[in-house]
């Protein structure tokens, strides 16, 4: 999802207080590749370059593709 759509999974800093924190195991390729998009995107000077902002595009894509 893109920055300001109406669930946007990133918005600004401290706009933030109603979502839910959690933490999650990732395996080691997982987190590489979660590496090389933020350093991807950092020298593309594109947004959403922390990891927080990648598993939250992840996990938003993941769950729209399922289709409910």
């Amino acid at each position: 999802m893109k920055a300001g759509t109406s669930a946007d999974t990133n918005p600004p800093y401290g706009k933030k207080s109603s979502f839910r924190q959690d933490l999650a195991d990732t395996a080691q390729s997982s987190y590489q590749k979660l590496i090389a998009e933020s350093a991807r995107r950092k020298i593309a000077r594109e947004p959403n370059q922390l990891l927080s902002a990648l598993l939250r595009e992840a996990v938003a894509g993941y769950l729209s593709s399922l289709g409910r």
